[in-house]
């Protein structure tokens, strides 16, 4: 759904609103099973272990639920993270990338054509199973 336009769609803020809502009830559910409390938890927020690169790379997803732009930069690159899986999928099936993706030229096989029209069918499917699921929430609301 994202994408890296400058202008964020409404649909940005509702996902937003859904994973701010899920972050919060995980995390206050984490830390009622370890015992600990939200202060206890601020003050490891701030120590010097919480600033290492990995502890950092683990605390994004958190800091995401309270800075929009910084959950839509993360959304963005899962994007591109994904794109890049299925590029590398078609080329562990085909061997090498599609003339198109590699020399700009619009040349496909058969094999490459079936392959993007599944790619395509996949994305749409996941699309209308997003939207449905928005107007299912909606109507429940």
């Amino acid at each position: 759904v994202f994408d890296d336009e400058e202008e964020s769609k409404l649909s940005y803020t509702e996902i937003y609103q859904e994973y701010q809502a899920l972050v919060e009830r995980l995390l206050e559910d984490c830390l009622k099973e370890v015992g600990i409390n939200e202060e206890k938890f601020q003050e490891a927020f701030s120590s010097p272990l919480a600033k290492t690169h990995t502890s950092q790379a683990i605390l994004q997803t958190v800091l995401a639920a309270e800075d929009f732009r910084l959950f839509k930069k993360m959304m963005v690159q899962k994007n591109i993270e994904m794109q890049l899986q299925a590029l590398r999928i078609i080329k562990e099936r085909n061997g090498v990338l599609p003339d198109c993706l590699t020399e700009g030229s619009d040349v496909f096989s058969e094999i490459e054509q079936e392959e993007m029209k599944i790619l395509r069918e996949v994305l749409r499917k996941s699309k209308e199973e997003y939207e449905l699921e928005q107007e299912r929430k909606r109507a429940e609301e």
